[in-house]
């Protein structure tokens, strides 16, 4: 498994009338620490894609649990906790600075070119991987 905390502030404009954070915004910081876990591990997103790949989502998923509120401090958890193959899952926590559990959730990507076909993952990214999921 292959994992990376990240740490975001909740913004004021983040949030809705009823004072908690829009639930859209979730899946923005999914992205955010999607992002931030791949960039740890060798392989940002600015790279693939100088590289010739494209990481599309296919699916998206989340369970909320509890609300985030303005000011305070997130800690988003993403990580890898299967084998990347022609596919990637990413999983992610999010949880308040009391480490109250506050959602839940996945996205599921495929590697594509900048054609729009379906590609295998980069050799680099798999053999990098492989060390993680022995």
């Amino acid at each position: 498994m292959i994992e990376r905390k990240t740490k975001i502030r909740v913004r004021y404009a983040e949030t809705d009338q009823m004072r908690s954070v829009h639930h859209s915004n979730y899946i923005i910081w999914f992205e955010f620490a999607r992002v931030e876990l791949m960039k740890h591990y060798g392989f940002s997103y600015a790279r693939l894609e100088d590289e010739g790949y494209m990481m599309p989502v296919l699916e998206i998923n989340v369970q909320y649990f509890k609300p985030a509120r303005f000011d305070e401090l997130i800690t988003i958890r993403a990580f890898i906790s299967q084998m990347p193959r022609a596919k990637i899952k990413f999983e992610y926590e999010v949880s308040n600075e009391h480490g109250v559990l506050i959602c839940r959730g996945s996205s599921l990507h495929s590697f594509m070119n900048q054609k729009d076909k379906a590609v295998k993952p980069p050799k680099e990214f798999l053999k990098e991987m492989q060390k993680h999921f022995k």
